[in-house]
This record gives C-alpha cells, sequence and structure tokens, in this order.
C-alpha cells in the first residue's frame, strides 16, 4: 500500500515533466520529438507538481483538508517560472492581499469562476488519503478545487479524478469495471456524458483512433476535456509506462493529462512500475523526487495513524 501512495505522488510528477516539454504540441508535433523512444527530456515539473507538492503538505500538517493553510502553501510554493494559468495566478493573488480563501475564486471568470483542471491536476493527495471514504473525498476534492476553482465543473473533475485514484488504490475491481462505479459517483451529467463515451470506446472491436478519443474525450484545459482523457489512457494501457506515453502522445494540455494519467496508473500499479530511467530524469533539490516520495511515505503514515485509532 506505501508504494502505492508514493507512486500516485511521484507518477503524477513523471507525468507532469514527461508532457511538459511538448505542452500546446498536435500529435503529429510530440510523435516527432519523442519519436519510439520516449526519454525523459528535461525532467522539469510545471505547476502542476508544485500545486500537488501542496495539496499533500498541507494534509500532513493538518491530518486532514485546512483550506486557509492549503491556499498559504499554494502562494509559498509559488513560482512564476512553473507556468501557472491566468485563473490560478489571479485567485492566489487576491488570497494574498488579504481575501479570504472562499471567496477569491468565485469572483473570476465574470463570477463564474474557472472550470479549468488546475484542481483535478494536483489532487492526487487527496485521492490516495481518502481513498477509502468517498463521502470525505468528495467534500475535500470539492475544498481543495475551490481554492483556485470555484466552478461546478472544475470542482466535478476534481473529484471525479481523485475518485479514479481511489478506486486504482483499491484495486478491487477490474480496470474496465472502474467506468460503472465513476459513473455513478459523478453528479453532473458532462462527466456521466464523457464515461459513457469511454464505455463505446471498449465495446469497439476495432483499435480506436487517437483522433476520435481527441474528438470526443478532449485533449484540452477544461476539466471535462482532460480528466476523462486520462481516465481512458489509464483503463486502455497495461502498464504505467503505456499509460503515460498514450496520454501524451495525444498532445494538447500534454503536461496536466499526463500528470492526471500517472497519478492513477501509479496508484493502481505502485511506484516499482514506475520506469526507473523517467524517476531518475526527474528534478531533485528541495522539494524534488526525493521530497515528493517523502511526502507521500508521510500520507501514508498519517492514514494508518487515523485508520488504527478509529479501530478499523
Amino acid at each position: 500500500m506505501k508504494s502505492k501512495f508514493t507512486g500516485a505522488l511521484i507518477g503524477s510528477a513523471v507525468g507532469d515533466a514527461l508532457g511538459a516539454p511538448v505542452e500546446g504540441y498536435s500529435m503529429k508535433k510530440v510523435s516527432s520529438v519523442y519519436g519510439k523512444d520516449w526519454k525523459m527530456i528535461s525532467g522539469r515539473y510545471t505547476d502542476d507538481t508544485e500545486m500537488m507538492i501542496g495539496v499533500a503538505e498541507s494534509l500532513i500538517e493538518n491530518k486532514g483538508f485546512n483550506g486557509e493553510d492549503m491556499a498559504t502553501r499554494f502562494i509559498e510554493n509559488y513560482n512564476p517560472k512553473r507556468g501557472y494559468g491566468p485563473g490560478s495566478k489571479e485567485a492566489l493573488r487576491r488570497i494574498s492581499e488579504g481575501e479570504s480563501w472562499k471567496e477569491a475564486s468565485k469572483k473570476l471568470f465574470g463570477g463564474m469562476g474557472s472550470y479549468g483542471n488546475g484542481a483535478a491536476m494536483r489532487i492526487a493527495p487527496v485521492g490516495i488519503f481518502y481513498y477509502d471514504d468517498i463521502d470525505r473525498l468528495r467534500e475535500t476534492a470539492y475544498k481543495s478545487s475551490h481554492i483556485t476553482h470555484s466552478h461546478e465543473l472544475g470542482k466535478e473533475g476534481a473529484a471525479l479524478q481523485a475518485f479514479s485514484i481511489a478506486l486504482a488504490m483499491q484495486g478491487r475491481v477490474k480496470k474496465e469495471g472502474m467506468l460503472l462505479e465513476l459513473k455513478e459517483f459523478v453528479e453532473n451529467e458532462v462527466y456521466k456524458e464523457k464515461i459513457r463515451k469511454i464505455e463505446m470506446f471498449f465495446e469497439k472491436v476495432a483499435e480506436v483512433d487517437k483522433k476520435e478519443v481527441i474528438s470526443e474525450l478532449g485533449s484540452g484545459e477544461e476539466a471535462f476535456n482532460s480528466v476523462p482523457t486520462a481516465i481512458y489512457s489509464f483503463i486502455r494501457a497495461d502498464s504505467f509506462k503505456d499509460a503515460v506515453v498514450y496520454a501524451v502522445s495525444l498532445g494538447g494540455d500534454t503536461d496536466t493529462i499526463g500528470a492526471m494519467t500517472g497519478a492513477i496508473s501509479g496508484a493502481y500499479y505502485g511506484e516499482e512500475a514506475i520506469p526507473k530511467e523517467w524517476v531518475e530524469r526527474l528534478e531533485g533539490g528541495k522539494k524534488g523526487k526525493r521530497y515528493i516520495r517523502w511526502l507521500g511515505e508521510e500520507l501514508y503514515h498519517i492514514k494508518l495513524q487515523l485508520m488504527q485509532r478509529d479501530g478499523w
């Protein structure tokens, strides 16, 4: 189980770093960069991993969710060179200037809030920490999303990603069987329809064309056009590497879709299944791969303590 905790976080960072150099590229252009080898180019992660680190740090410090603390972690970790989106930057700016984390994001995009995938990309720590408590998982996914993404579609995307990670952690159903549980979990019709499309892909006898996957599931920055794509990339593959390579090969928002696919796959297969050469190339430093692994281990130990306290 500890390997699944660390696997989800390291897997998310690896997927992010693999996709980062080709973010925004077309499927054809990604292929021209990576060819058939898929060697990690730089190993540098983006805002996806930096914010994921903040989520994990806050859950560890508070042994659960604390919105004010999590928002503070995001601000303290913030490095503009990591490629933050405009919505998240504005929300964090507002909070840093004194606005409540409960109010700042609601003022974005004409008062509608963001439905981007910026909340889903960082949600892995929530998925592993609450893998056995779906009500708390949904509640925490929504609250942690709200710091920067207050739109229902942004929150629901983060919750769906977190639940996918939780199911991968549990490993009690075959990968295709996850779709039924995911469809029952989501409350928004946009996501229900996306999962129905994934089901249709698996009903086909012939190989599903990547262009159809991009057309039907998406490869963009919206949560509903990327979370389902990450789920499909995981379910269709037979290994961590195959899943993440497929996700990034689609082009588009490659770092985030790669990160989300890596998080689900790492939670399912465990850290040992992540290609060693990718992990070796992942950046080090103060909050590099060793620190990310430590965060996973700490979340595991705290979870174990809480379960023992509650007599599980």
